[in-house]
Order: structure tokens, then C-alpha cells, then sequence
């Protein structure tokens, strides 16, 4: 484990892990030594060693290191472009914030090389505390921090941070051609970047500027995106408001690879304000600057052939909306409405709370990260829903929970993977942990000052662990330019 807290393994620079085990020989075929006569110790590094595990971070401050190994039978091992040694040994390796180095095990007589990689933390990287409980998916995930030491990052399956950007990055998510899209908060629009940090291209919305919540792109170039505009003199005060207030609405649209609008959808042509419903009372009280009332809160969209599905957090439900008419084709969740459908094997009455992430998955059915905020039973939930449009029904298929997290005021997100298994970021201040399909837990990352807007898994076959190492080193070239 790695983070802050007493009784806990911190990553700092007074703490040192001894990694110890006594390795067998090696199968040529093996991918890593067995359990058996190799142990080397490096302070402060992270995760605990493991001889399938190739991918490490210390906390080096800026200051070398100091590399312990201990070797018997005919094992060897070479650090860095050092020759080989065997027996015991220390070598003091210089390290800087982001550089890495290699230990290259072997056996003698045997061509098979076992390379353990090494890389220094920025001095500012939040502190985490990775758990693991059983087998993890996916191979790599992408979260960022929304406080102070921002950062857009990539974890492996073993905890290990192998790929981090500093940025005031929200929504980081990996492409399947490997480039890094997030949105901006200093550029305030969202950004595609390779493994090296360079930028490919900005996207935007048209009209206004693009919402940081979300943003799909899709296949034919085009891209999904929202945005809140704002509507002066509306008459809110049959709920508590102004009679001439300012109300942030929804504009939902569709942006061509060029920039052009394609389709343009909004939320007052369509919603009515006594859908905002239980949250009119904290909408009045807390108003966006600038923008006004919050009535909708927009925060998912996702494409499903010539609709989209969108999450709206203020409004208690997720919509289905074509696009050729702005239709809304129907409604989970929230103040019923003639298009609401009916919620099938679901123990709670009111079926969604201050929802995010709504996500179609290739057999139709639909995921939601249901924060329950504000409601009577608040423990956050990850929920899968099969929709049958022409019943009008939502079935619930599977409710995760996790005993460890008992709120979520905002965020979050749930994704069921290929393998059933779901990667589930808990929202603010909450963890981020893996499940099985019976929802039994696999991991738990949490950061006890910060927190991540989403987890998002990197689609398989888009990057390897030789992509990221290779991007961070060239990263860290070009600060010492």
C-alpha cells in the first residue's frame, strides 16, 4: 500500500520497502522469475515488489538513490548499463524527479532477461494508498486530481502510477489510438495530447464555450459535446426563485472534426422546470456565477445510432433524446413524466440521486453511477439497467455497493468491462476501486486529500507499458533541454 496516514506505507523519502523473496530458476518461457533467490531494496518504492511486477516509483526528491541487491545461486542482475554482478551489492543511482532507471535480472546461461523499471515521483504527486485484493482489470486505468498537485494519470494494475502529466487535466481518458484527451481547465477546452505531453488539438463547442463534463468523439470525426448558456427573465417563482431569474440551461451538440456546428439540442425546449423538482431549494441558494440558476446540470452524453443518452445531475435522471426532432424518447429516473419509464426489480422507490456517467454498452443495456446525494438511502451505488423502449421498461440487472463508502456528493463514475468485471471511481472524497462481477472487490486506490472526477479504463490494445515508459522518458528529456 502506498499513501499517507499512520500504519499505512507512505511514500516518502524516510521510508524504505525491503523486497525480499527467494526465486526458483526461471522456465525460458516464464514472463518473470518464480518466487526465489532474488531480493533488492530501494527506498520508499512502490508498489511492494513482486517478481511480475515490472514497474515501480520512489519518491527520490531530486537526490540519488540507493539500489540493495542480493542474489544467490546463478542469478545476476545489471542496474542501469552496469555490468552485471552477483552476490550482494549496493550502487547509488543519480535520479531526478521523473527520470527512471532499469534492474535487469538474469540467470546464467539462460538468454531469458527480467527488466524492473524505477521512476521518480514529482516532489508535488498526491499521496495515494493502492490496495490489492484480488486479480485486477483492467491493465491500465486514468484518473486525474480536481484539488491542488493536478494531474492527469495513468495507473497500472499493480498501483503503480506509470504515466502522469501535470495539468489541470478533468475527464482524462485514454483514445484507442493511444493520445490522452482531457479537458483543459487553463485552456478551458479540452485537449488531446500524445504519451510525450505535445499537443495534438483543441476541441470546443460552438456558440459557447464547451462544458468540462463531457465529451464523445465519434467515428465519423465528429464529436459530442455540451454547454450551460444562460437565460435572463424567467419567471421561477412558483419554486422559490426570482421572477426574473437567470437560468443556466443545457445546450447539447454535435461538432464536426472542422469545428462547425452539426446538431444543436436545448434542454428549455424540452424540459420543464418542474422536472428540476427536489432540487430547486439548493439551485436558488447556490447559483452558478454569471450563469444563474442550475436548474438541469448537465455532466454525461453518450451516442446511441441517431440519438444520444444524456445524464442530467439536477434533474434525478437520464434522458434519451433523438436528434433529428430533439424528441426525448424517454426518461429514467426523477419527477415522472410521460416518456419516464417504468423501474422493474429495483428496491429503491426513487430510482436515481444526483446520477453521472450514463454509458450504453454494446448489448444495450445502460450504466449509471447513481450518487444518491440527498436522498433517504444515500449509499452510492453502481447500477446496470436493460431498456425495453417499446414496454417502456428499465429492468435492473445488477446494483454494486461498496461497504467502504457510505455518500457521494458529486462525481463518479461506473464501468462494466469486457471480462463483467467493473472499475468504479466513488466521487468526491471517495475511492476508486475495481469489482468483480459479484461485486466482490479486486482493488481500492484512494488519495486522502484529493479525489478523481472519473476512473477511466484504457481500451484494450491502445497503449503498452513500453508506450507510457516511453512517453514519461521523453518528457523527462525535454526538461533537461
Amino acid at each position: 500500500m502506498l499513501g499517507g496516514g499512520q500504519g499505512r506505507l507512505a511514500l516518502v523519502a524516510s521510508s524504505a520497502v525491503v523486497i525480499a523473496g527467494l526465486f526458483a530458476a526461471p522456465a525460458r518461457t516464464a514472463a518473470s522469475p518464480p518466487y526465489g533467490q532474488v531480493s533488492f531494496a530501494v527506498r520508499s518504492l512502490s508498489p511492494k515488489f513482486g517478481p511480475n511486477i515490472h514497474d515501480y516509483v520512489v519518491r527520490c526528491h531530486n537526490r540519488p538513490v540507493t539500489v540493495n541487491v542480493h542474489l544467490s545461486g546463478a542469478w545476476e542482475a545489471a542496474i542501469a548499463n552496469h555490468p552485471y554482478r552477483s552476490g550482494d551489492f549496493s550502487e547509488v543511482m543519480p535520479l531526478s524527479v521523473g527520470r527512471a532507471f532499469t534492474i535487469t535480472v538474469r540467470q546464467v546461461g539462460h538468454p531469458q532477461l527480467y527488466p524492473y523499471h524505477v521512476r521518480c515521483l514529482p516532489n508535488d504527486f498526491p499521496e495515494y494508498t493502492f490496495t490489492r485484493h484480488r486479480p485486477v482489470s483492467p491493465r491500465f486505468f486514468s484518473v486525474d486530481m480536481q484539488y491542488f498537485s493536478r494531474y492527469a494519470i495513468i495507473f497500472d494494475n499493480h498501483g503503480a502510477p506509470i504515466w502522469w502529466y501535470h495539468s489541470s487535466a478533468h475527464g482524462t481518458r485514454v483514445l484507442p489510438d493511444g493520445t490522452v484527451l482531457w479537458f483543459g481547465h487553463s485552456s478551458g477546452r479540452y485537449e488531446i495530447h500524445r504519451l510525450d505531453g505535445s499537443l495534438v488539438r483543441s476541441l470546443d463547442a460552438v456558440g459557447q464555450p464547451a462544458n468540462p463534463h463531457d465529451l464523445q468523439l465519434l467515428p465519423n470525426g465528429d464529436y459530442l459535446v455540451g454547454a450551460y448558456v444562460k437565460e435572463s427573465d424567467v419567471n421561477t417563482r412558483s419554486y422559490g426563485g426570482s421572477r426574473k431569474a437567470n437560468v443556466a440551461n443545457t445546450e447539447l451538440k454535435e461538432v464536426s472534426s472542422d469545428g462547425q456546428l452539426v446538431w444543436n439540442w436545448r434542454s428549455q425546449d424540452h424540459i420543464s422546470l418542474t422536472e428540476t423538482g427536489r432540487h430547486w431549494r439548493p439551485v436558488v441558494h447556490h447559483p452558478i456565477p454569471e450563469l444563474g440558476y442550475d436548474v438541469s446540470h448537465w455532466n454525461s452524453i453518450e451516442p446511441d445510432g441517431k440519438s444520444v443518452i444524456a445524464s442530467f445531475r439536477n434533474l434525478d435522471a437520464v434522458y434519451k433524446i433523438e436528434k433529428s426532432t430533439g424528441k426525448i424518447i424517454w426518461k429514467l429516473g426523477g419527477k415522472r413524466t410521460p416518456k419516464s419509464l417504468t423501474v422493474k426489480r429495483d428496491p429503491h422507490h426513487y430510482t436515481l440521486g444526483a446520477q453521472h456517467d450514463a454509458r450504453l454498452l454494446g448489448d444495450g443495456t445502460l450504466t449509471v453511477f447513481d450518487n444518491r446525494t440527498g436522498l433517504r438511502n444515500r449509499t452510492p451505488r453502481a447500477v446496470r439497467y436493460r431498456i425495453n423502449r417499446k414496454r417502456g421498461t428499465a429492468t435492473l440487472l445488477r446494483s454494486i455497493t461498496d461497504p467502504r463508502v457510505r455518500t457521494s456528493n458529486c462525481c463518479g463514475s461506473a464501468r462494466r468491462l469486457p471480462n463483467r468485471d467493473w472499475l468504479i471511481s466513488w466521487g468526491k472524497h471517495g475511492p476508486i476501486g475495481g469489482y468483480q462481477p459479484d461485486g466482490k472487490r479486486t482493488f481500492l486506490l484512494s488519495f486522502p486529500s484529493n479525489f478523481s472526477y472519473r476512473a477511466e479504463p484504457v481500451p484494450a490494445g491502445a497503449l503498452s507499458a513500453q508506450d507510457l515508459r516511453a512517453g514519461m522518458g521523453a518528457m523527462a528529456h525535454a526538461q533537461l533541454r
